[in-house]
């Protein structure tokens, strides 16, 4: 029923209308000549009503001469080729409904949107945009891309990913990424590949925690970096019955060590100074494409920090149709400050107030669970080549984890 509305609306009809004298000689003569009409009926007053084509209407009127004498008007005009005649004078709107068309035709043929799928360490934005290095992004003529080699490129490119497929759905490049698998923990409870323990660096045993596996050293005793401190080979039974198995061995070994830290802190150091006024600049991407919207929205100096918002434009977002229909416009709005690069010049007390913290970083990030038996804090300051500098040293005494999994090699 659709179908057939959307045919007659553009082949165009008309709603017609028969005086009662005539209504009866009408209808016979429609049906003797075999002529196409639909939706007849009769008024109270007597009047038939029927629609036709525009092109049965013609062999209607051919058919019966003088149309007004055999009692037949035409109510009403309908579909796509009246209206262009009653726009006929008007020519820019039939010329931009079929610029229209056209358009929406041709965007068809560009990516409007990139959605990705399956990426856990790598974000959305470190995706798009290697893909976008590679040649494929929103605005790209789908028809120009080798996706085949674009995945090939990527997976080249990306150490973490083991695989990706870019599949078009419509316009939305759809990319499902399966990233390399990490090694797993050494808490995890998995069987897993039959692995050893052996020791990240030197030190003296303090206490072993030994999950699965056969300890191989005890409290007090000195190792070395690469010992083995937990052995993945089980021996099973006893005497001439015994057999051994190969298991992961999980665990952990503290050891008393000795931990060097060192922080450089420059006494000169160039930092920004910011002016305190912000500026507001606001534009259209379309298709990759920046258009501004406020004057010197384009123009930014190059001694500025930027802080950007990008909305993409979304048709019917909240509406009937689930997630909207996502556009290939984005506005853009941010602001920048401009500032000036000034050197600062550190006293000495000041510098080594700043390298405290960064030491204090660096120990979160070196050693975070770590046990600080003693620690020896020294500083000094050097005169070199690019000026004076000041060194603070850590060195620690303490306990740490030193365990460290490895395969079991089997030949």
């Amino acid at each position: 029923m659709l179908l057939f509305r959307i045919l007659n609306f553009f082949a165009g009809y008309k709603d017609i209308v028969c005086s009662p004298e005539t209504a009866t000689s009408v209808v016979n003569f429609i049906v003797k000549n075999d002529l196409d009409y639909w939706n007849m009926r009769r008024s109270r007053s007597g009047e038939l009503r029927f629609s036709m084509l525009n092109s049965e209407f013609r062999r209607l009127r051919s058919l019966c001469g003088d149309i007004a004498e055999s009692g037949i008007r035409v109510e009403k005009n309908n579909g796509l080729p009246h209206i262009i005649y009653c726009y006929r004078k008007r020519i820019g709107i039939p010329v931009g409904i079929i610029l229209f068309i056209f358009l929406v035709r041709l965007s068809t043929m560009y990516i409007w949107e990139v959605s990705v799928s399956g990426n856990e360490k790598i974000s959305d934005a470190e995706v798009i945009d290697s893909l976008e290095a590679l040649g494929c992004s929103i605005g790209t003529y789908i028809p120009s891309v080798d996706f085949y080699n674009i995945c090939h490129e990527f997976i080249l490119a990306n150490e973490d990913v083991s695989w990706i497929s870019v599949n078009m759905v419509g316009t939305t490049a759809k990319v499902e990424i399966i990233e390399r698998r990490a090694k797993e923990s050494i808490e995890d409870d998995g069987n897993g590949t039959p692995t050893n323990i052996i020791a990240a660096r030197d030190g003296i045993i303090v206490r072993t925690e030994t999950a699965s596996g056969k300890t191989a050293v005890k409290a007090g005793e000195n190792v070395k970096k690469g010992q083995l401190l937990v052995s993945g080979v089980v021996e099973i039974g006893r005497d001439d019955d015994g057999r051994f198995v190969l298991v992961r061995s999980r665990g952990r070994i503290y050891a008393q060590t000795e931990r060097s830290l060192e922080v450089t802190v420059p006494l000169k150091s160039v930092k920004k100074i910011f002016s305190g006024t912000k500026n507001l600049y606001k534009y259209l991407n379309f298709f990759g494409k920046n258009i501004k919207l406020k004057e010197n929205s384009s123009i930014l100096p190059d001694d500025c920090d930027i802080i950007e918002d990008k909305r993409r434009l979304i048709l019917f977002e909240g509406g009937k149709i689930t997630g909207g229909i996502a556009l290939p416009v984005s506005v853009v709005t941010g602001y920048y400050e401009e500032y000036t690069e000034s050197e600062v010049t550190l006293t000495p007390e000041e510098a080594l107030a700043e390298a405290k913290i960064e030491m204090a970083e660096l120990f979160t990030a070196e050693l975070g669970d770590a046990e600080i038996l003693s620690r020896n804090e020294t500083y000094e300051l050097y005169s070199g080549e690019d000026g004076d500098e000041l060194v603070l040293v850590w060195n620690l005494v303490c306990v740490e984890n030193i365990a460290e999994e490895v395969p079991i090699g089997v030949s």
